[in-house]
């Protein structure tokens, strides 16, 4: 290396990386005898040009304050210094004597449970401290986890500061067409690839490692789920089943349904393995058998009771045995409901219905504006331009749309053409985005908050969306949904607002169609994360509204009446934008079974513009007294149909296949009427209790 001396003080060893954007050397600091050596980061701006150069040392010294605050915890290299010299920027570290855990990986192969677990407890203590300094590493990964020689404890390094900050600097300049989320690929997640990283990204990340160790494959190795978009490992590692339901919300696919901190892990590693909870079937089938046989006893019935239906004592025997064997049948089943472990099989049901409903004609007074694979192409760069939004919300314009709603986030400039855009977005018949994760993604500047709606998503367990969410609160602030801020703009022209219903002011209401919120209960949910103000999101269709192209619109091929009086929905529908979800529909459509997010919120303005202007209602339900009366009702019923004809065993089966048919019919018929009555707790109630009555009755020789 050269003898020339960095800011007169540090001469350089030997180069430890190298990229596009600068290099890492280890140095040796000549004003240090103690402690000699140190690492510095160089920071190469790819051009000398004023205005480039003083965004590149704004930015620069934005991160040097970051990283002084994370130099508090012992296992991160503390800052020691940084400089200016020759328009390069350089920041100096501690130099951490170690190996990095790919070497180890490298020669080991694969990490014993035990270690793992040591592993990510070490990460996961960095990962608090520097969660709670509101920052997000974004590039966890086995070289950038050193194992310390003296202690064998795990640093961090490598905050990403010299990407973080080329990646601003020409986000701000305009110097590249395309915009990469920080990340390396296979440990990254799909929002943070998207360029919207939250903390629990990090935790995927984390998440993926450790798997990498359990295995010994590459994250580029593991195959993952074509629906789900899972992660695929548990059958490649022996694992424990407890630190293997870890991981696996670790690195779900999306960011609700991972941990949500670093603590949050910590906690559940510190927990003792859990045994499985029993399933329904197991165990507690014993109950009723049990129950039968102390009421055989007490019964003790004599041959005579072929004559029941004239014998005052054998009408009490029979109502007894019905009763309590309904009442079993109720017990099981309403507590294995309220366990949660029937919710799949409602859930399955209610999108069975969703699926097999008539489908109506797409909504005429929508429009949809998709920006596809061949949109992005013939952009040449994604995310696209200021400049060509701003075109397409002109060209829009000429053919006088009621409202226009901008699925795009446009927080952060997109040049050239930011002038353009933020002047064509004053319109005020234009809902702009926010995005409410952590941290928040911001609408573009200068619009106004009533013109502003956030575009967050509810999932389900098994990360579907069937659930809208109309408002939610942050802090002391409220905020609208994108789908609800523009159906108000179309429904304000015909007179309609949104207002307190006249029955309950705590009630939402358009026109004459209430909307009660969801209770943690609604429906076939027994444990709903009801936060925020949640309805059942009612789905108009497969097809929601006409579809057209950007470059259709750019190009003036979409007629005028396609567009004037309607509300049109400018997104991606391209797939490699990872803005995808799954849908009721999703488990029977082999291709495209994941729909856009801008075609979720078309689903919802529908939903809002049917219940404002055509009186629509909402999925109704009804409430845990009534589904239990419903239960029980059909219980007995089972019971008292397989007393009456327990020894033609055929019968039994008979009257029990008629009610099942029954209860499916009245569930279809109610969920035309948009009614969600529960179907599989009164099957379960009926095969439980006819059966029951029917082995009774043959276990003492009727």
């Amino acid at each position: 290396m050269s003898e020339t001396l960095l800011n007169h003080r540090y001469r350089l060893l030997h180069v430890l990386g190298s990229g596009g954007f600068g290099r890492t050397y280890v140095a040796e600091d000549t004003q240090q005898v103690s402690l000699p050596k140190c690492v510095i980061k160089q920071l190469q701006p790819v051009s000398q040009d004023p205005v480039f150069l003083e965004i590149a040392r704004r930015l620069f010294f934005n991160e040097v304050e970051i990283l002084r605050k994370l130099g508090g915890h012992d296992r991160i290299p503390a800052l020691l210094h940084d400089f200016e010299e020759d328009n390069q920027f350089y920041l100096v570290q501690d130099y951490v004597e170690g190996r990095p855990l790919s070497d180890e990986l490298a020669d080991l192969k694969q990490l014993s449970e035990t270690e793992v677990v040591v592993l990510l407890r070490d990460v996961l203590e960095i990962l608090e401290f520097v969660h709670q300094h509101n920052i997000v590493h974004r590039d966890i990964k086995p070289s950038n986890l050193m194992r310390r020689q003296y202690d064998r404890r795990i640093v961090l390094i490598d905050f990403g500061a010299v990407k973080e900050i080329q990646t601003q600097l020409l986000q701000e300049t305009g110097q590249t067409n395309l915009t990469v989320g920080i990340a390396t690929q296979g440990y990254g997640p799909s929002e943070q690839l998207a360029g919207k990283p939250r903390y629990n990204s990090d935790i995927y990340a984390l998440g993926i490692t450790a798997i990498q160790a359990l295995t010994g494959l590459h994250p580029s190795q593991l195959p993952t789920h074509p629906t789900t978009g899972e992660v695929i490992w548990r059958d490649r590692a022996m694992v424990t089943p407890w630190l293997a339901r870890i991981l696996s919300q670790m690195v779900r696919y999306h960011f609700n349904q991972r941990f949500q901190s670093a603590g949050e892990v910590l906690q559940a590693l510190d927990q003792t393995a859990l045994v499985d909870a029993p399933t329904l079937g197991s165990d507690e089938t014993l109950v009723p058998l049990e129950q039968m046989a102390m009421l055989k006893t007490a019964v003790s019935p004599s041959s005579e009771v072929e004559n029941v239906a004239v014998k005052p004592q054998h009408r009490a025997v029979a109502a007894f045995v019905i009763g309590a064997v309904s009442l079993v049948a109720i017990g099981i089943v309403m507590g294995a409901r309220n366990l949660g472990w029937l919710q799949p099989m409602e859930i399955a049901a209610y999108d069975w219905k969703i699926r097999n409903r008539p489908e109506p004609a797409p909504d005429p007074r929508l429009l949809v504006v998709g920006i596809t694979e061949a949109d992005i192409q013939a952009q040449k760069r994604f995310p696209l331009s200021d400049e060509t939004i701003a075109a397409t919300l002109a060209q829009l314009q000429r053919h006088q749309p009621r409202a226009i709603g901008l699925d795009i986030f446009r927080d952060i400039p997109q040049a050239p053409g930011r002038s353009q855009l933020l002047t064509a977005l004053k319109a005020p018949n234009i809902i702009t985005i926010t995005n409410l994760g952590t941290p928040i993604t911001p609408a573009p500047p200068g619009v106004p908050s009533d013109r502003v709606g956030f575009n967050d998503v509810v999932l389900d367990a098994d990360s579907v969306v069937r659930r809208n969410l109309m408002f939610a609160d942050l802090d002391t602030t409220t905020y609208h949904s994108f789908a609800l801020r523009l159906a108000g703009l179309y429904l304000a022209k015909e007179g309609i607002q949104l207002q307190p219903s006249p029955s309950d002011r705590t009630v939402a209401q358009l026109g004459t169609v209430a909307f009660p919120p969801l209770s943690k209960t609604a429906g076939g949910y027994q444990d709903l994360d009801d936060q925020g103000y949640q309805v059942m999101l009612n789905y108009r269709g497969r097809t929601v509204a006409q579809q057209v192209s950007l470059s259709q619109v750019l190009n003036g091929q979409v007629p005028p009446e396609q567009i004037k009086d309607r509300i049109v929905l400018i997104g991606t529908t391209a797939a490699n934008a990872k803005d995808l979800f799954l849908t009721p529909f999703s488990l029977t459509e082999k291709e495209n079974s994941r729909l856009p997010g801008v075609l979720i919120h078309t689903q919802m303005v529908s939903q809002f513009l049917s219940a404002g202007l055509d009186g629509k209602p909402l999925i109704w339900y009804g409430s845990n007294e009534l589904e239990l009366v419903w239960v029980g009702g059909w219980a007995v019923l089972a019971g008292a149909i397989a007393w009456f004809v327990a020894r033609r065993p055929i019968w039994v089966l008979i009257g029990e296949t008629g009610l099942i048919a029954i209860v499916v019919i009245i569930g279809i018929s109610a969920f035309s009427h948009q009614g969600w009555i529960p179907m599989v707790p009164p099957i379960l109630a009926i095969i439980l209790a006819g059966g029951g009555i029917a082995a009774y009755r043959m276990t003492i020789g009727e």
